[in-house]
């Protein structure tokens, strides 16, 4: 019987983990056609600034426990300095990005683009890409 026991929290723990961003697509390797990638740490992108060129792909993974997002939005934005767009570039966001998954945006014009977790903006969750 405690075998029994012991198999179901094993299998309760596994479960339960699971569902909190330790496995998912951010766990793997990054897409191959990712120029750069961004982490999603507890309240912060690692690197909060990254350079690419234009038309290349980034890479946003959620390897936190928790939900994020990531919104070039200015009008969305509490602060209005933590969202910027190049002239001409419509605003964008991905939603929520669920523990463990990944967001994928191909930049296809030049410029500096300030973004921010909805969720965290508050506190400090602020990012920066640089489109060469």
């Amino acid at each position: 019987m405690k075998a029994a026991i012991r198999w179901y929290v094993v299998v309760a723990l596994a479960a339960a983990l699971a569902g909190c961003g330790i496995s998912g697509p951010a766990h793997g390797p990054p897409d191959p056609h990712a120029a750069a990638v961004v982490d999603m740490g507890f309240e912060s992108f690692t690197p909060s600034t990254v350079t690419i060129k234009t038309g290349q792909l980034l890479e946003w993974r959620n390897t936190s426990p928790i939900t994020h997002s990531v919104s070039f939005e200015p009008q969305a934005a509490a602060n209005p300095g933590d969202a910027a767009l190049p002239p001409g570039v419509q605003p964008f966001a991905s939603g929520d990005i669920a523990a463990g998954n990944v967001f994928l945006h191909a930049f296809a014009a030049h410029g500096t683009y300030r973004y921010f977790c909805t969720h965290h903006e508050g506190a400090g969750m602020i990012g920066t890409v640089v489109v060469q």
